[in-house]
């Protein structure tokens, strides 16, 4: 009989659709404005929901009751994830999208005591359920959102149910920022759940920050050219300029706020090996300003104290190194052609002269149909070619007029190009190259010279990093001013592209500094807030349209032009002067020197030999005259 009835239930059971079963609609507004937030915002921007409930114990059930409840009816929508005050100590990842179930404000303390920046993104959302309020419920509320302003936690609701209808629920929020007031946490009625709905459409969790209305916002800056640059007038206003300043003025615009600049005496300041941290960045870590601007570059450990916006400028960081030692006049006279020219020529004028001098031992036929019938000096001739020189004789032999021609043509373009460029490299300030990369000048035993904030850059580099010396900003520039123009100076310095761009820009054309053109590494530039500020996303959104529009390209055109990372080449001609045409005289009185060494050493070796040779001849000559002619010789006694 037992069997029969189990048999008999089963069928039943199996017989019924069981989708139509279901629990009965929510019973209060509370609940069903709980589930329209689920399933109509969090669904929409997370695939999980993170739950809590703080309570006592008295008023566990009814929260249990109703969570249970908003589960049953969201379970086919999105992963809502329950969790306990265990589960914050036991897992690292944030929670982004969360639903808290308090019943005062001594039960939201106790999980508000056990937030960090490490498990919950401050800048996610918060929609707090207050399943009982005890006294003031207006009271409870300015608490929880002052607590939360604290950490900065901006979108966040509070949603509580009256108590003489079920049918109702108030939702409210705050403004940090209004006409009437600024950085406040005073509750204010976003919207009511009436029913089955919400009696008006509006955002979920409006955005809060498009409008400071002339609130004042705390910036750390320093003058950093060309990135930033504060000037003051004669009246003791403020202005900031460079990219970075402009960037802070459209900021300051487009968001209505006004600006109190800080400038901390460490300047852009560091993080110690102790984990205390000086000038800007400890302004920051401390919450006195609100960002800090000055060409900071994201770095992590700059980042786990501190939130970086987007990324809006990169530049690479590179060795500024002394020019190359300046080249001597006669070093000038060569520079027009290569050194594979110099040698080739060079080697088709040996050739030209030990076939010259090769054929001179040749039979008389061949050095004719060679040189010509009537060439005296072939060795002149081939020099007069060389240098363009006319020649007195030209030879008469088709092979010989050929060979002429070749020689006339390759040596013809040869000077003319060398011609032509010389003009132009006499007036240049033609220099060795300089060092081109990191080994180069460790082999040279280099001094590196950085500001202390820079020395992380070079921590997996022994070699360099032996041979550093770390220096102050006004150091830095000290140094770097007096140093780097000196040829013969065994010294670089750690800077970056943007403010060597800037720098030439401001010395042409009386200077400019040369670089290492490998990068060490590239620097992406950023705008550091409070770790969690409710600024970031506000911030992220502009910086991506300025970014996008090419704005901070322009801007930073203004004030960084690349092509003054190459030496400007001046075209204009200019007439020569005589420390341009000092090679030119050492050449002619190293010539003339040569001249006369051969002249002298002619007239003291040539004397004896002619003496030697020639006057025996003259003897016999005579001998042989007087016999052929005696009456000459009669008159002549």
């Amino acid at each position: 009989m037992l069997k029969l009835l189990y048999l008999m239930l089963f069928i039943s059971t199996a017989a019924c659709d069981l989708n139509e079963f279901k629990l009965k609609t929510q019973t209060t507004a509370m609940t069903r404005a709980v589930v329209d937030y689920i399933s109509n915002f969090y669904y929409n921007t997370s695939s999980t929901v993170n739950m809590y409930q703080i309570s006592q114990p008295a008023n566990l059930n009814n929260i249990f009751d109703m969570i249970n409840e908003i589960l049953f009816h969201v379970n086919n929508e999105i992963v809502v994830q329950v969790d306990s005050l265990m589960d914050l100590k036991l897992s690292s990842r944030k929670r982004i999208n969360n639903i808290i179930f308090v019943d005062s404000f001594e039960s939201f303390k106790i999980l508000y005591d056990r937030m960090n920046y490490v498990h919950f993104e401050y800048q996610g959302y918060y929609l707090i359920v207050l399943t009982e309020h005890v006294g003031d419920i207006y009271l409870t509320m300015l608490r929880i959102f002052k607590a939360l302003w604290a950490k900065k936690i901006i979108n966040a609701n509070i949603l509580f149910m009256l108590p003489e209808s079920i049918n109702d629920a108030s939702l409210f929020t705050y403004y940090p920022y209004s006409k009437y007031y600024c950085e406040a946490d005073v509750p204010i009625q976003l919207n009511h759940y009436r029913g089955y709905k919400w009696i008006r459409q509006i955002d979920y969790f409006p955005k809060k920050l498009t409008n400071f209305y002339g609130c004042h916002l705390h910036v750390a800056a320093f003058s950093n050219p060309p990135f930033m640059i504060i000037n003051e007038d004669k009246n003791g206003v403020v202005s900031v300029d460079g990219v970075e300043g402009i960037l802070l003025r459209v900021l300051a615009q487009r968001f209505h706020f006004n600006v109190d600049l800080y400038t901390p005496k460490e300047l852009s300041g560091a993080i110690l090996k102790n984990g205390s941290t000086t000038g800007a960045i400890k302004m920051i870590v401390d919450s006195k300003v609100n960002m800090t601007l000055g060409f900071f570059a994201s770095m992590p450990m700059r980042d786990a104290i501190m939130q970086p916006s987007s990324v809006y400028y990169t530049t690479n960081l590179v060795w500024m190194v002394p020019p190359g030692k300046p080249q001597r006049a006669l070093e000038k006279l060569a520079n027009p052609l290569k050194f594979i020219i110099w040698i080739l020529s060079s080697l088709t004028i040996f050739i030209g002269f030990v076939v010259i001098a090769a054929i001179k031992f040749q039979p008389k036929v061949i050095q004719k149909f060679v040189f010509g019938n009537k060439t005296q000096s072939p060795g002149m001739n081939f020099v007069n070619v060389v240098l363009g020189n006319s020649l007195h004789q030209v030879p008469m032999r088709n092979f010989s007029r050929f060979l002429l021609l070749l020689a006339t043509i390759y040596f013809f373009i040869i000077r003319t190009c060398y011609s032509s460029g010389l003009v132009k490299f006499m007036q240049m300030d033609t220099r060795d190259q300089h060092m081109m990369t990191t080994p180069q000048m460790v082999e040279e035993n280099y001094t590196f010279y950085m500001k202390e904030t820079a020395k992380v850059y070079v921590l997996d580099m022994p070699d360099v990093l032996e041979r550093t010396k770390l220096m102050s900003f006004p150091e830095f520039n000290s140094k770097l001013m007096d140093m780097i123009d000196d040829p013969y100076y065994n010294g670089a310095f750690l800077t970056t592209t943007g403010h060597l761009a800037y720098r030439n820009l401001k010395l042409y054309p009386k200077r400019f500094h040369e670089y290492a053109p490998k990068p060490l590494f590239i620097l992406n530039i950023v705008i550091y807030m409070n770790l969690g500020s409710c600024l970031t996303d506000y911030f992220n959104e502009m910086l991506f349209k300025l970014i996008s529009s090419g704005l901070i390209n322009k801007w930073a055109s203004e004030f960084i032009d690349e092509k003054y990372l190459k030496e400007p080449v001046d075209d204009e001609l200019k007439i020569l002067s005589l420390e341009q045409l000092e090679g030119a005289f050492e050449l002619l009185v190293g010539g003339l020197l040569i001249a006369f060494i051969v002249f002298c050493g002619e007239n003291l070796i040539g004397r004896d030999i002619l003496k030697k040779f020639r006057k025996p001849k003259r003897r016999e000559f005579l001998k042989h005259s007087k016999k052929l002619n005696p009456l000459k010789r009669k008159r002549t006694d």
